[in-house]
């Protein structure tokens, strides 16, 4: 631990709901290490709301860099304000973000940590290997070691209270769920095309489990994942409880946690089912489980590995990873755990 550590900037300017879930536990080691430091983090406007309930955070700083502050006038100009901060040091957690490093760079900060990847070394002060093979939680913290943290783990978290499970608990309530029930939540969209599922696939899911199982279905989503889940529930012929676009983020970790079960692609839903400690089903086709599987033990992940995958592409011709998944291996795979997950 460095002594003389006052103010600190966490730099995860690329990072979506999930990368946030998956950083605490690197944020919680820093705060235990520099318990009296004041700690901003540097963020996207989207997970601002998330991270002001981030326990071990005392500001967020949001930088839009791809909508109203993208370009080099106002990455100076971010360089500025945070320069006026005095932070005595940057971590940068975003794997391989030149602008970052750039952006600690120009601010001055004395002390510089992250992974010398893109060539972007040449702006830290302690540039570390990346190494690709390891789960994002286990890389977070290797570059919270490197930082000063000494007394880590790596479990997650998630920050929903009260209000939202008292929230998630009035809604099983009003669609009849008892205790006994069998709850599967589905989150059917993700933040890549490529990392999408079909949606008749989850619906001929829906239906597989609700029929073998006697499941009650619930389909999760944001307020922009209400077409997909109405065209989801269209599809089934089971009755689905549709709460997409009912829920904020917290609530919607509440709702999670009520589940025996959760199947997702690769999404920040996922990792927030991990946190809450729902058993989870994860689709994987173009990005690696090695690096982004729920964390964790009880879950599991379905991918079929092709020559290419995985490619890391936003868009993909024809999504073969994917799309060779089918309804009824993902069932089989489910109704084979299924006593072992409501035991847990």
């Amino acid at each position: 631990m460095r002594e003389d550590i006052r103010k600190i900037l966490v730099m995860h300017t690329g990072g979506w709901i999930g990368d946030m879930v998956l950083l605490t536990p690197a944020l919680r080691a820093i705060r235990n290490a520099y318990p009296d430091a004041y700690i901003s983090i540097l963020v996207n406007p989207l997970v601002e709301g998330l991270m002001t309930r981030n326990p071990y955070i005392d500001k967020v700083i949001v930088y839009d860099k791809r909508g109203e502050q993208k370009g080099m006038r106002n990455l100076l100009g971010m360089a500025s304000a945070l320069k006026e901060e005095g932070f005595d040091m940057a971590i940068l957690f975003h794997p391989n973000s030149i602008r970052s490093a750039l952006l600690a760079f120009l601010a001055r900060i004395p002390i510089r940590v992250g992974t010398n990847t893109s060539k972007r070394g040449i702006f830290l002060t302690d540039p570390i290997p990346d190494e690709s093979d390891l789960h994002e939680v286990e890389r977070y913290l290797r570059i919270a070691r490197i930082a000063g943290a000494k007394e880590v783990n790596d479990r997650l978290e998630f920050w929903h209270g009260p209000a939202e499970r008292s929230y998630a608990q009035y809604k099983f309530m009003q669609f009849g769920i008892r205790p006994r029930d069998f709850v599967i939540g589905i989150n059917p969209s993700t933040t890549w095309p490529s990392k999408a599922w079909a949606p008749e696939n989850f619906a001929a899911l829906a239906d597989m489990l609700a029929e073998e199982a006697g499941a009650r279905i619930i389909i999760t989503g944001s307020p922009d994942d209400v077409p997909l889940a109405g065209k989801i529930e269209e599809m089934t012929r089971c009755k689905v409880i549709n709460l997409a676009g009912r829920t904020d983020i917290f609530q919607l970790g509440a709702v999670i946690e009520l589940c025996d079960l959760f199947i997702s692609c690769d999404s920040g839903p996922m990792h927030i089912a991990a946190a809450v400690g729902t058993p989870t089903v994860a689709l994987f086709g173009p990005t690696s489980p090695t690096r982004h599987r729920p964390y964790g033990q009880n879950h599991i992940v379905i991918r079929h590995p092709f020559p290419c995958s995985p490619c890391y592409r936003v868009h993909c011709p024809n999504n073969v990873c994917l799309s060779s998944i089918t309804p009824s291996e993902v069932a089989a795979a489910i109704l084979s755990r299924r006593r072992r997950w409501r035991n847990t």
